[in-house]
């Protein structure tokens, strides 16, 4: 080979040699993006793991985890208040959350296969909301009717035909059934 090739040749393989090391830098930068990316996607799963574990929604710090609730027969919404299949039927509403209110549900722990049928109504359930007010209406319209605390009515077809609000007329009521 003459010297112009021998300097042809070598130009050759420098590019050559320019062309493999670009190719490993674009591997280099491609690995580097996939690292970033494997790093945020960990800490984004390691955030929403930790943030459900501490706000209580996993229960997986002990060894019981809650079973699944059942829905109770015995629960209604204000919105379905008019819905029972049973012709009369009492409604007993109360904030259920309120320690001051608890008493009802041992009050009518005894009521349960007795006539007319018991229903509760909880007032702390963000369903029955829109049913809340400062003072009590009792309307057999669901748009206007609204309560205050603890209420008892006696349903009939799809009407209200009695109900009180007055704490010792409801304990009176069942302490006498």
């Amino acid at each position: 080979m003459n010297k112009k090739q021998m300097l042809k040749e070598q130009k050759r393989l420098k590019e050559e040699r320019k062309q493999v090391e670009n190719l490993f830098q674009d591997d280099k930068e491609v690995y580097k993006v996939f690292k970033i990316l494997l790093g945020v996607i960990l800490f984004v799963g390691l955030a929403f793991v930790l943030i459900n574990i501490f706000n209580g929604n996993w229960n997986i710090l002990t060894s019981k985890n809650k079973a699944a609730t059942e829905i109770d027969p015995s629960m209604l919404i204000a919105g379905t208040l008019f819905n029972k299949e049973e012709d009369e039927y009492l409604v007993l509403a109360y904030d259920m959350k309120d320690e001051k209110q608890n008493f009802y549900g041992s009050l009518t722990s005894n009521y349960s296969n007795k006539t007319p049928k018991l229903y509760y109504l909880d007032l702390s359930s963000g369903f029955n909301s829109k049913f809340i007010g400062d003072s009590p209406v009792i309307s057999n319209d669901l748009n206007k009717l609204k309560f205050s605390g603890a209420t008892l009515l006696l349903i009939k077809g799809n009407e209200i035909i009695k109900s009180t609000t007055e704490e010792s007329a409801i304990v009176n009521f069942f302490v006498q059934k």
